[in-house]
């Protein structure tokens, strides 16, 4: 019987600024033999790594070859029966759309010791950047994080059934099927003139930020040729960002006057 890893790492990297991780992930990385990294890692955060670390990309980019999931899955258990410590770094929070949780699941049938240290999820990175608050009394009491990709097979009719009033919601990896989404959304009337926020790049020096309405949301990002990474805010919490543009509109003119 091969020996088995000491500790399996699945370190959250956070939305992409590299000042964004935590603590106990760097120490998690200088303590790794091995890594195996996302593409949406930021390179600075492997920096981190020891010289000696061997570094295994395992990214998945939109339009391009990725490595399956079982095969990522398989990789982590050949790495963890070579090293004592091995590392599985994800951008963001490895248990929201990280699929972390069938890499933790394929490492315990294998036996191995498993720790998950959470990251900042690109929600919460991207809203506190622009100074987006993803709940707020005032707007937004409630927030749904869902994915846009369908299953194999399915459709995008889980979209209907969301009431959007006084919620928020955030959606990852959308940016293909926005139409579709919008257009289950949007069979809710009440839904269609909510204030969008999408956001290209959340944390990085070339973020960029676009808003509208979810009605003309598709004709938007086409026209503003919005690129993933993206992550797409829906909710009245979004007309939050016309009040703090207000509000510094007001303190720059008293303090002009």
């Amino acid at each position: 019987m091969e020996k088995k890893s000491k500790k399996v790492y699945l370190i959250g990297a956070g939305p992409g600024d590299p000042e964004l991780i935590t603590l106990k992930a760097i120490r998690a990385i200088e303590e790794s033999e091995a890594i195996l990294y996302d593409h949406l890692v930021n390179p600075k955060i492997l920096e981190h790594a020891r010289p000696d670390t061997k570094l295994i990309y395992v990214g998945k980019k939109k339009g391009h070859h990725s490595v399956p999931q079982e095969e990522i899955n398989q990789m982590l258990v050949e790495q963890a029966n070579k090293y004592s410590c091995v590392g599985r770094l994800k951008g963001g929070d490895p248990f929201i759309f990280g699929r972390g949780g069938e890499e933790v699941e394929f490492l315990a049938r294998h036996g191995f010791s498993i720790e998950v240290i959470p990251g900042i999820t690109s929600a919460s990175g991207a809203g506190s950047n622009i100074l987006l608050p993803l709940t707020h009394r005032k707007y937004g009491s409630e927030v749904v994080f869902i994915t846009g990709h369908k299953k194999k097979d399915g459709d995008y009719n889980q979209f209907t059934a969301y009431d959007l009033t006084n919620k928020t919601m955030i959606i990852y990896m959308g940016l293909t099927a926005i139409g579709s989404i919008q257009k289950e959304l949007c069979k809710r009337e009440n839904n269609c003139n909510l204030p969008v926020a999408i956001i290209e790049k959340a944390t990085l020096p070339e973020e960029r930020v676009v808003r509208g309405k979810l009605l003309s949301i598709e004709k938007l990002i086409e026209k503003e040729k919005i690129q993933a990474p993206a992550l797409i805010i829906i909710g009245e919490v979004v007309s939050f960002l016309d009040e703090i543009d207000k509000i510094k509109k007001e303190v720059a003119q008293i303090i002009h006057e």
